[in-house]
């Protein structure tokens, strides 16, 4: 026969905070998930920050260097969300390559959101400088301009 045994009111409660605990962030967790769904959008303050960083042969090697490193595997060598890692995570990763995406957001929401991250994409601001994540900005505009470069608009006349 089974024997209950008297539980204390303190292993009680610690037992129903630890559920509470889990419950909370399960709901956190779906909160943050459908976060993801939604735009991603810098704030004004972020959007209106001017790149400090000339656009220069030596910005643009660091930041194809740094992109190497950091980026590549998610977004792809040629910034079009197509690399190895990107192709197996659930939220794909930015095209670069997209023009009208692009032409929507300005150096400093980049800026930004290499600095916060948002679900797959980590947060680089504790890991590159601000100086690395500027020169990652004019390198991901490169990759953009290269791509509208390869691929130009058709011609609207006949």
């Amino acid at each position: 026969m089974i024997q209950w045994r008297k539980v204390s009111p303190q292993c009680l409660a610690g037992a129903l905070g630890t559920l509470a605990i889990l419950a909370s962030s399960v709901f956190v967790a779906r909160v943050v998930a459908a976060d993801d769904e939604k735009p991603w959008v810098a704030p004004e303050a972020a959007r209106q920050v001017k790149n400090p960083v000339p656009v220069t042969p030596e910005s643009l090697a660091a930041g194809a260097q740094l992109y190497r490193e950091n980026c590549s595997p998610c977004h792809g060598d040629t910034g079009k969300g197509d690399g190895d890692t990107g192709k197996i995570i659930k939220k794909k990763p930015a095209n670069f390559t997209d023009a009208k995406m692009m032409s929507e957001e300005t150096d400093g929401s980049l800026f930004w959101k290499m600095g916060e991250g948002r679900g797959p994409m980590p947060s680089w601001k504790d890991e590159l400088s601000d100086k690395e994540r500027w020169q990652l900005v004019n390198y991901i505009r490169k990759l953009t301009k290269d791509a509208a470069g390869a691929n130009p608009p058709a011609s609207k006349d006949k």
